[in-house]
């Protein structure tokens, strides 16, 4: 029969031959990057301006009242630890006193397939962006609703849905929040004639026999939590307007200042915060290559030690 001590040893060789399976084959099994999560339930940011500015596709006539802009992201099959799809929802709608259909300034759906740490499209997006029209095929680079995790202060290309194009996001600011750090990105976008980039019944309109063309300018802050590349704040400053060839401005098409409430912003913040940089698994998946490395030393020596012979 074996010794309780040699038995011991086997335990111990086993335990640390264990643990060292786990801290050197964990981080190959489980991601410990901050990549975007698949359970997401926080993934609407709406924007309201009661004193916004929209002029009437029908008539041409210009409207003062209270607008709502929202985009919603629904993550779909099929993904998996690197890719998901993204289905991202764009409207923007009056506060008036009219018709739903009247309300409707504009809607559009994207959707794509996204690497989850860099937040970039994998494909170019399948856009619906007029009823009872073929959807269409559009190129999304840069970033937009996930910036990259691990987000560094410097400057992003960032998805424009209206220009259908990136402008840079440079880095402004540096913010603690509650301990966690949040990155300001200031995104301007200069006076860009939408025509131009592409065909579309919004982008022209006729005025006195004259064509005048959409032209979108403005600027958004983008407030991004550090780690998870989330963004947790959007402020827009939007001035879009026709105008003539040379960029004349003729007409108001949208004016905007869009901000979102606190509790929109406090439940996306939170949602941020839960999301870990892996910092906390590494470590302990370090500790349980070291302790399994000395268990199995101590096992081995114990195992094999040799037994003191019995003098008679």
């Amino acid at each position: 029969m074996l010794p309780t001590t040699r038995i011991l040893s086997v335990l111990l060789l086993g335990l640390g031959v264990a643990l060292v399976a786990v801290g050197i084959l964990a981080p190959r099994w489980v991601n410990t990057d901050a990549r975007l999560p698949l359970d997401l339930s926080q993934t609407t940011f709406t924007l309201v301006d009661d004193h916004a500015r929209t002029r009437l596709i029908n008539d041409g006539r210009v409207l003062d009242a209270g607008v709502v802009r929202q985009w919603h992201m629904d993550i779909l099959p099929p993904t998996d630890a690197d890719t998901a799809t993204v289905r991202i929802g764009v409207t923007d709608v009056r506060k008036s006193r009219q018709a739903d259909v009247d309300r409707l300034i504009q809607a559009s759906v994207w959707t794509y397939p996204l690497d989850r740490l860099s937040g970039e499209a994998l494909a170019p997006a399948t856009v619906s962006a007029q009823l009872g029209s073929p959807t269409e095929s559009v190129p999304v680079d840069g970033a937009w609703l996930k910036f990259p995790s691990d987000a560094q202060q410097t400057t992003y290309e960032v998805f424009d849905p209206t220009l259908r194009s990136t402008t840079p996001a440079v880095f402004s600011e540096e913010i603690d929040r509650g301990g966690r750090t949040i990155y300001r990105y200031s995104q301007e976008i200069k006076p860009t004639n939408v025509a131009e980039k592409y065909a579309s019944v919004f982008n022209t309109t006729q005025k006195d026999e004259n064509t005048l063309y959409l032209y979108h300018s403005g600027n958004r802050q983008w407030y991004v939590d550090q780690i998870s590349g989330l963004v947790v704040d959007v402020e827009e400053n939007i001035e879009d307007y026709f105008g003539d060839a040379d960029g004349t401005r003729r007409e108001d098409a949208l004016i905007f200042h869009g901000r979102m409430s606190e509790d929109n912003k406090a439940a996306l913040f939170e949602q941020a915060s839960a999301v870990s940089d892996g910092s906390v698994a590494r470590v302990l998946y370090r500790v349980a290559l070291a302790a399994g490395a000395v268990l199995s030393v101590v096992g081995l020596m114990g195992a094999f030690r040799r037994r003191p012979v019995a003098l008679h």
